[in-house]
């Protein structure tokens, strides 16, 4: 998935109060949130249409990853690793 700059859809509120860090690269708006020295970074997921789901002619693919169109009315972050 390619990011584009030029037709991103930005949150109200950026960046938020609680950020520690926060910007911008090649994957979109990124912020990052730090908490007793530990840090989680997370990435801005922009309302719109995309299609989800595996293409039937992917190998493997299983009866259950049907694509489908999927619409995202309003954005949210997301952190962009694994919390434990």
């Amino acid at each position: 998935m390619s990011y584009n700059r030029q037709h991103a859809i930005y949150p109200d509120n950026f960046p938020e109060s609680w950020a520690s860090g926060w910007g911008e690269d090649e994957y979109g708006l990124w912020m990052a949130f730090t908490y007793k020295g530990a840090r989680q970074q997370f990435r801005w997921c922009e309302p719109g249409t995309f299609m989800m789901g595996s293409p039937e002619s992917e190998a493997e693919r299983f009866d259950r990853e049907t694509q489908h169109e999927v619409t995202l009315s309003k954005g949210f972050w997301i952190a962009d690793t694994t919390v434990t």
